[in-house]
């Protein structure tokens, strides 16, 4: 963050030499007018205040007549006092977890259990792409011995953060600015200030780049199957995709659909194999090294086009619907977060989430994962939240009670 611009007015007095030194110890650069033989800036002063006030300092728009040393050192981005924040009706945590999957909930469970207040902020509900999810069997100790949705482990993770004493709110989150020593984050539902800030946004769903694809969505073509089963009762339907994702899709839609075929993009699926076992168990046909080229149908869609690899000649399938589950792509970078290192759009990151930036960690989706399981984006948020402990013990600052 770059230092701001200082113009310091000055009259010799103690409570000018006294700002000085506050100014050289944090090895900040000013401007400085003498209002003592300067008649023309005296006067412009004496009319600004009301009085001959000395020091008076002009800092990114703002004027600044005898601050303090917290309002001066907040004004020049160097360092904030907590308290100082909270007594003047700022609203400050320890952490601020931007987004509630489930990487960003286990951080909040886990920033609690240090101690930490903790504030979780996402413009949808709590959850990420747990939402998705039919069934969750993969998460070690849950769903082992009767199925339960990705909804449900959702709820479980969201109640078990507020139950330790995270907030947990409802809001897009629109810019981070790294101010000195604390952090700035600005939402819908006001400006939050942190002493740390753990960004886990997650990723977007990946589309499916096909003619006619835009034209039937909502007409037959969802993204996800996590919606009312009797949409499919006895329907021909087509899942796209490789994954957990699309493969928990198949077997759920299994259940209800006609009949379901899923067209791999891979020459070998990359789901958990227990859970292609499943797939096929469940009679799921699967096609590998399938690329779709167009949706065509009337009013709503009809028919899926695709080529097969080794296989020149395009193919069709009839189909009453499609569901598309082609994994994760990454999100555009929340503003302010455009200087962070990327890896293919991910956040690149040192060990638990640490960046270049001081207080910033990042956990889960939105990094560069070499595991995208349920698993590993909760132990991401959870290492992220402990390693976090460590940095702010050696960075203390007043701490919130």
């Amino acid at each position: 963050m770059p230092v701001a611009k200082i113009v310091m007015f000055s009259d010799g007095s103690e409570a000018s030499k006294a700002a000085k030194r506050v100014l050289e110890k944090h090895h900040l650069s000013w401007t400085e007018k003498d209002i003592s033989r300067d008649v023309e800036t005296n006067a412009f002063i004496r009319k600004l205040c009301g009085a001959p006030v000395a020091p008076v300092f002009y800092i990114e728009d703002r004027w600044l007549p005898e601050p303090t040393e917290e309002e001066l050192l907040e004004a020049a981005r160097v360092r904030f006092d907590v308290e100082s924040l909270a007594s003047r009706g700022r609203t400050c945590f320890d952490v601020i977890v931007v987004g509630l999957g489930p990487a960003g909930l286990a951080a909040c469970h886990g920033a609690r259990l240090g101690g930490m207040s903790v504030l979780g902020i996402d413009e949808n509900a709590p959850g990420g792409h747990l939402l998705n999810l039919t069934d969750v069997d993969e998460y070690f100790g849950v769903g082992y011995d009767e199925p339960i949705s990705g909804a449900d482990v959702a709820e479980n993770f969201a109640n078990h953060a507020r139950h330790v004493g995270a907030v947990l709110m409802k809001g897009k989150v629109n810019n981070i600015r790294i101010e000195g020593a604390l952090k700035l984050v600005q939402t819908t539902q006001g400006n939050f200030w942190a002493r740390a800030v753990i960004v886990a946004t997650g990723a977007t769903q990946r589309e499916l780049s096909a003619d006619g694809v835009t034209k039937y969505l909502n007409r037959g073509i969802r993204y996800g199957a996590q919606v009312d089963a009797a949409i499919y009762k006895d329907r021909r339907v087509i899942v796209v995709g490789s994954g957990d994702e699309a493969m928990h899709a198949a077997i759920f839609l299994s259940h209800h659909a006609k009949n379901v075929m899923l067209l791999c993009p891979t020459e070998q699926p990359t789901a958990e194999p227990l859970l292609v076992e499943r797939a096929i168990g469940n009679k799921v046909r699967i096609l590998l090294g399938i690329t779709v080229e167009a949706v065509k149908g009337g009013e709503y869609l009809e028919y899926v086009f695709f080529k097969e690899k080794g296989i020149p000649e395009e193919q069709c399938l009839p189909a009453d619907a499609m569901v598309i589950a082609l994994g994760p792509a990454p999100r555009k970078p929340i503003t302010g977060l455009e200087r962070l290192p990327q890896e293919n759009g991910y956040f690149a990151h040192g060990e638990g989430g640490k960046t270049m930036f001081g207080g910033l960690y990042v956990a889960g989706d939105c990094t560069d994962l070499s595991t995208r399981t349920l698993m590993g984006v909760v132990s991401s948020g959870n290492l992220c939240a402990k390693r976090l402990w460590q940095w702010l013990a050696s960075h203390p600052l007043p701490k919130l009670r």
